[in-house]
């Protein structure tokens, strides 16, 4: 299956997830928030998607808009997200949403273009296209070196050794013979081939590391069978013999010494492959949860900011107020020396009207900075919890990326 028939099946297979959800809670409702908080629409992202449990799909994860309605299913807030997004323009995400407005649903782009990371829930989804893009290349160092080992013991390994390890080889590659015997590549069940080659370069691994351990395991029955032909020789006269056989037990110590040498240096080759290809995932997961606590904090800037504008804006009425109470007082005076004056009057009215105006532009706007602070400082708290995640996330990632058997890395430093 090609990777843009795979992308559509998939977001087609979890669009019924969360759609009784939201329809209960009415798109229409989603809109009407936005549109009175008078924010604009903003681009589509994946870290306005988080990870819950799909009970529909036998309980596995799938991504939900983290603003909106649903940000009442989750436990970690909305995090300023809005219910509706700008598409993008290009790549498979803008073909996918090619027949619809400018501005789509997040509940429908969670799902079409985001993946969950990890196991958990309530953990930031990651972009489908950068996930594939930003995999590390597979574990497959030793796939050029376990054939050459395999094929330097086959030399000294007996016929039916040969033929076992030969067709095992043979079996593991990525070619197989076809119907007029030229070779055809094997098709991948994998679209990325990642998985495909991972698991090749293990077996060939696994394989030397047998051949190696067989080798041994000869060498130490042929050492047997010398060490009992010395002691025999060692109740015989003959002095020429007693030193032949001495001489073939030293060889065959040597040669066990030799192979047992190179299967633990495979074996510490493929530990060290594996655990790089660990740290490397960790790296790839722990990067979402950076990007996103960069985002937050710029929104954070941004309601800082707004807070300073309206005060700003406050203290403008209230000064334009002052001046027209001073202006209001002069007419007073003016007043009580002309009291018939109609022109007089009307501007004492005007100015009265005009510092009730102001006075009360001025609270509204000092009340509005204090909001805008709030949310500033709200944004900011949550800022631990992205580091905590993303700690959370590259541990996890590397620890399910280790082969069993395998000692754990330190965690490489976070970004």
């Amino acid at each position: 299956m090609s990777p843009s028939c795979f992308f559509f099946v998939h977001s087609l297979l979890l669009l019924p997830l969360f759609s009784q959800a939201y329809l209960r809670a009415g798109s229409g409702a989603g809109l009407k928030v936005q549109q009175e908080t008078g924010r604009a629409a903003e681009a589509c992202t994946c870290d306005c998607c988080l990870s819950e449990v799909a009970k529909s799909f036998h309980s596995k994860l799938a991504c939900v808009p983290r603003g909106g309605s649903t940000s009442l299913l989750t436990e970690v807030g909305d995090g300023g997200c809005q219910t509706l997004c700008l598409k993008p323009n290009e790549g498979k995400v803008a073909e996918f949403f090619a027949d619809s407005g400018r501005e789509v649903d997040y509940s429908r782009f969670c799902m079409a273009a985001c993946q969950p990371m990890g196991s958990s829930k309530d953990l930031l989804c990651a972009d489908k296209e950068e996930a594939a893009e930003q995999a590390p290349a597979p574990v497959v160092a030793l796939v050029a070196s376990a054939p050459a080992a395999a094929a330097s013991g086959l030399a000294s390994s007996p016929a039916a050794a040969e033929s076992g390890i030969a067709a095992d080889l043979a079996r593991r590659t990525h070619l197989e013979q076809g119907p007029l015997g030229a070779p055809r590549e094997v098709e991948s069940k994998d679209a990325s081939g990642t998985g495909e080659e991972e698991r090749v370069a293990e077996q060939l691994a696994e394989a030397a590391v047998l051949q190696a351990a067989n080798r041994a395991t000869q060498a130490k029955q042929a050492a047997a069978l010398s060490k009992y032909a010395y002691e025999k020789l060692a109740h015989s006269r003959n002095e020429a013999a007693e030193a032949a056989g001495q001489a073939a037990l030293e060889n065959v110590i040597i040669d066990a010494r030799k192979d047992a040498g190179e299967a633990a240096q495979i074996r510490l080759g493929w530990e060290e492959t594996a655990r790089a290809h660990a740290a490397q995932k960790a790296l790839v997961a722990a990067a979402v949860y950076k990007n996103a606590k960069v985002k937050s904090l710029s929104i954070a800037d941004a309601w800082q900011q707004s807070a300073a504008d309206l005060l700003k804006v406050g203290k403008q009425y209230e000064e334009y107020s002052t001046r027209q109470q001073m202006g209001e007082r002069e007419i007073k005076k003016q007043l009580l020396a002309d009291a018939s004056n109609s022109e007089l009057v009307a501007k004492l009215h005007a100015a009265e009207v005009a510092v009730e105006h102001g006075m009360a532009a001025a609270k509204k706007y000092v009340k509005q900075a204090n909001a805008a602070k709030d949310e500033a400082a709200r944004i900011r708290a949550n800022g631990a919890w992205y580091d905590q995640a993303e700690a959370a996330a590259a541990a996890h990632a590397m620890y399910a990326d280790l082969p069993k058997g395998v000692m754990p890395p330190p965690l490489p430093p976070l970004p």
